[in-house]
């Protein structure tokens, strides 16, 4: 292995076409971390806020960087310590966020409590596609929402990354889910298993379902405070979008209306992957992959991501 390698490096916040492929050194793991052969590294909105200075990574980056957090691929080689996993592993996790987590690149280091074993019938692509989203859906609903069978749930953007996890776990879970998204991703609401699939462009989604006890809110603004009217007493709004937390319009609504209002960012978890990959190899949670692109292609990727005309998830292959 050459002590060198390719990555997409960030010279400066900016547009996509701001990245630079690049030559740099392989870096080398420390105790409690493998280096990791990268595969696939999946993308989400994060990862373009990011690019353009905005949110909560961007303030823990210092440039030039190279982005990314959602990394699938094969141990190379152990830190000190490291008993987890073996030389030729296949993992897969979501690293470091929301630190540099380093994965537009061939070769990355990864801390070994924060990756899982990939199944042997998910591929690279799959895995690489699934950490960020599966997590914050898992999250959202078991420990911020604590959903239980028999619930209604509402998951606003519910074909996007997020979205399709969030339908599917609650799914899983035993819940009545209701997706909003645009008519062309109709469909595709109904093969994850929605009850009720709204148009947001033709729908009033508060007028079209009765009452729910969650709703997991990725959009915020607008939608956040419409999503209060449709929630029973006591009932629970997941918030995603960090450009709103702790929204004062909403807070105030909420407490007008007797309903909760969380705001939650995702944290990386070993144990958490080992269980959505336990889903995924069962076939009862499946990643859709919207498009790949080489790592040389990232403008791309990035300039598709930023349309907000993905449905499940951009993935990098390296």
């Amino acid at each position: 292995m050459s002590n060198f390698m390719e990555a997409a490096v960030l010279p400066a916040f900016g547009a996509a076409t701001v990245f630079r492929i690049e030559k740099v050194p392989v870096p080398l793991p420390a105790a409690g971390q493998v280096l990791v052969k990268v595969r696939a590294a999946g993308l989400n909105p994060v990862d373009y806020k990011t690019r353009m200075g905005k949110g909560v990574a961007a303030a823990n980056i210092t440039l030039p960087a190279i982005l990314g957090w959602d990394i699938a691929g094969e141990v190379v080689s152990l830190g000190d310590g490291v008993s987890k996993f073996e030389r030729g592993d296949r993992i897969f996790g979501l690293s470091n966020f929301p630190q540099p987590g380093n994965a537009y690149a061939q070769y990355t280091v990864v801390d070994e409590n924060e990756f899982a074993i990939i199944p042997k019938n998910i591929t690279n692509i799959e895995a690489g596609a699934t950490p960020l989203a599966a997590l914050t859906a898992w999250e959202a609903l078991f420990d911020q929402a604590g959903i239980v069978a028999g619930q209604r749930v509402l998951v606003h953007a519910a074909s996007g990354g997020v979205g399709h996890f969030a339908v599917q776990l609650a799914k899983c879970k035993g819940c009545f889910v209701a997706g909003t998204a645009s008519a062309r991703n109709q469909e595709f609401l109904r093969s994850l298993g929605v009850d009720v699939a709204i148009d947001y462009h033709t729908q009033a989604f508060e007028s079209t379902i009765e009452p729910v006890d969650v709703v997991i809110d990725g959009i915020g603004g607008e939608t956040a405070l419409r999503s209060l009217d449709i929630l029973k007493p006591g009932g629970i709004l997941v918030s995603l979008p960090s450009m709103y937390k702790d929204d004062p319009a909403v807070i105030a609504k909420a407490r007008e209306k007797d309903v909760k209002v969380k705001w939650m960012s995702v944290r990386p978890d070993g144990d958490r992957m080992e269980k959505i990959a336990t889903l995924l190899s069962a076939g009862q949670i499946k990643v859709k992959i919207d498009s790949t692109f080489p790592l040389k292609e990232v403008t791309k990727a990035h300039q598709l991501l930023e349309s907000n005309h993905v449905t499940g998830k951009v993935v990098l292959t390296v």
